[in-house]
């Protein structure tokens, strides 16, 4: 057994030594969700030139005569659509101008539509309202050519799509999906079991996983029997670059998880950690194939997954997240817990915010098999083996979503 702490330490020395991830093209239609893995750089700048900020007349501050007058006409001439490059401006006039057209060579302030009054093709305009730049967005005032827009790492979403269409990028490089073999088991999930049970982890596990970008493949085994287990061990092993078992870890007649690892050759990085809930957690390699052995429990399943198999799994492809394991939710404690001497312990909380603080508050949880809780709780406690949160105490939590 080992504790917390040795765990994540020999974790992080197996993603070390597992391949480096392999990449491929794919289009930008497909990107969402996908894992970048490239640097990306500005091809143009965006906007690619000076264009009008709104629907309005395009004009030159040096041609507005100094009368002493409140307002000024101007004769209107051109009309300027975006997509086209307007001739040069005419001194002395105006043009109408669409939002997001080229502002024409000379002219240097857009009035709006609304704020001029128009007789007989001719502009009358507040001079309070002209000024050099107004309504003008300028030519890499977003980014210039050359910036770094995303670096590789990135799990992109519409955000990120968006950004690439803006630099007519039709494909780009990702990493391939790690490809997840998930399998649960049990007689009881059968579906002509006698006392026949909903089947929990695979579906709560591949919504956390595909989370990732990560390609999920799952397997129930409805029965007890060993030589079923190993058969689906097999299968899965065959089309996955990570195994992942949940249940039948313990030591009873019919967990046979382990034996069947261990019949198949598969080695043992650590056996059980000293947390609560999760302890069974255990971890081998099958050839240099990964094995995440989780409790059977949902509760410690999601705990383990979510401290163990994701930051696993997100380094092996360097993926980068506002979310890694993180430490962003701050605020002081309205309830005290102490964890045990050798055990790291795990806390469902919730947050609120309460003045200038927030205050995280325990949810009541049943066990490691507790699912409500979760649904409740917005984060996670790390409490360290040995210590003692008391009330009022600052600390900080892992967010569930």
């Amino acid at each position: 057994m080992v504790d917390y702490d040795q765990a994540q330490a020999l974790l992080a020395q197996l993603a070390k030594s597992q391949p480096a991830p392999q990449t491929e093209f794919i289009p930008l239609s497909q990107a969402r969700g996908r894992i970048l893995a490239q640097n990306l750089k500005a091809s143009t700048p965006r906007p690619e030139a000076d264009i009008s900020a709104m629907d309005g007349y395009a004009l030159c501050c040096a041609d507005i005569p100094d009368t002493g007058q409140s307002h000024v006409t101007l004769p209107l001439r051109d009309y300027i659509t975006a997509g086209e490059c307007p001739p040069p401006h005419q001194n002395g006039t105006a043009a109408t101008i669409l939002t997001g057209a080229r502002i024409p060579l000379g002219a240097d302030c857009v009035i709006a539509r609304e704020r001029v009054e128009m007789c007989d093709g001719t502009l009358r305009l507040a001079l309070s309202d002209i000024a050099a730049g107004k309504n003008i967005r300028r030519e890499g005032e977003e980014f210039p050519t050359g910036s770094t827009l995303l670096t590789a790492g990135q799990k992109l979403d519409w955000r990120h799509v968006a950004l690439l269409a803006s630099q007519n990028m039709k494909q780009l490089a990702v990493y391939k999906q790690v490809r997840i073999g998930l399998i649960a088991n049990g007689a009881e999930f059968a579906d002509n079991a006698q006392d026949c049970r909903a089947e929990i982890n695979t579906p709560l596990l591949t919504a956390m996983l595909e989370s990732l970008g990560l390609h999920v493949v799952t397997r129930v085994v409805g029965s007890d029997n060993r030589q079923d287990l190993q058969n689906a061990v097999l299968e899965m092993e065959a089309q996955s670059d990570v195994l992942i078992t949940t249940g039948g870890i313990s030591v009873g007649q019919t967990d046979h998880v382990l034996p069947v690892m261990e019949q198949l050759g598969a080695s043992c990085l650590f056996r059980r950690v000293k947390i609560k809930p999760g302890k069974p957690l255990t971890v081998m390699t099958l050839g240099h194939k990964p094995v995440f052995c989780l409790p059977g429990n949902p509760g410690a399943t999601a705990i383990c997954t979510l401290f163990f198999v994701i930051p696993f799994l997100r380094s092996l492809i360097n993926v980068k997240s506002e979310s890694d394991i993180p430490y962003t939710s701050d605020g002081r404690s309205s309830f005290s817990f102490s964890s045990p001497a050798e055990t790291t312990c795990f806390v469902p909380v919730t947050y609120a915010q309460s003045g200038k603080e927030g205050v995280f508050t325990a949810v009541p949880s049943r066990g490691a098999s507790d699912i409500l809780c979760f649904s409740h709780a917005t984060g996670l406690l790390l409490i360290p083996a040995g210590q003692t949160l008391n009330v009022g105490d600052w600390c900080s939590a892992i967010p569930l979503n």
